[in-house]
């Protein structure tokens, strides 16, 4: 992969700017990820969703007892970022990620460096934000009653907002130098479709998603240097004061003569 700094020389002095990670003496940038900063961030809500528990309201016996409610959750295999590549049948409950439109945003008018993470994710190394990326993406909610349907909208609206901190949801991700995520919910939809009948019930819920977009580049520390230069008599260690040079003083051998 051709990175901006192992540019071959004729496409890099066509390059305005001096590319990031270009050091000297030269050497390569770190091999970049092979997957991008929103993968990684909806592999971590994925795992986050995994973990949460449902309540599906139990059934009432016939003299009107409701039973307690029965805990379930929705299996990591369930939850896909995006439809599968291939034709396999969804297992009821299930959630999808579907794409939405991000936007990239600059931040200030520079790139900008995160001087904690030196020599963090490798020696001469340093983590540089290129810019803040914004997503709105639904989560498709499918169940097979409207009960188990509006169970797991309760449980994701709660588990959204765990803290008391703060409105949405954060991580850290440690698959990508430890970039902070957010997620916050946004509208909500349920559908009436015909395949209700079938035992097939869908939702939708709006999900913003930010973070920055990143990259591990090269360092090199800057040690600047004062020189200072005196005139010293060698022979008795002082300093020796500049002879003065007067304004249009002539020369010992008197003005020029032109004439010769």
């Amino acid at each position: 992969m051709a990175l901006p700094n192992n540019l071959p020389p004729d496409i890099r002095k066509l390059l305005v700017g001096t590319p990031w990670g270009e050091v000297f003496p030269a050497r390569p940038n770190p091999t970049p990820l092979s997957y991008d900063g929103r993968t990684v961030a909806l592999k971590t809500l994925k795992r986050y969703l995994s973990e949460i528990t449902f309540l599906r309201p139990g059934g009432v016996s016939d003299l009107g007892v409701r039973a307690a409610p029965k805990p379930f959750k929705i299996a990591s295999k369930d939850i896909q970022i995006g439809w599968s590549d291939y034709e396999d049948a969804l297992n009821f409950p299930a959630l999808i990620f579907l794409h939405g439109q991000g936007d990239y945003e600059m931040i200030g008018l520079t790139s900008y460096i995160e001087e904690e993470t030196r020599d963090r994710f490798g020696l001469g190394t340093v983590v540089q934000w290129q810019s803040s990326y914004i997503e709105t993406f639904k989560i498709e909610i499918w169940a097979n009653k409207r009960a188990e349907l509006r169970s797991i909208l309760a449980g994701i609206e709660t588990a959204l907002t765990p803290t008391e901190q703060m409105y949405g949801l954060r991580f850290k991700m440690p698959d990508y130098f430890d970039q902070l995520v957010r997620f916050s919910p946004g509208k909500r939809q349920e559908f009436d479709e015909p395949d209700s009948a079938k035992n097939r019930r869908r939702a939708h819920l709006d999900i913003e998603m930010e973070f920055h977009v990143v990259s591990l580049v090269n360092y090199s520390s800057f040690r600047p240097e004062v020189k200072v230069v005196t005139d010293v008599d060698v022979d008795y260690n002082t300093d020796v004061e500049p002879e003065e040079v007067l304004p249009n003083k002539q020369s010992k051998s008197g003005p020029c003569d032109p004439c010769g």
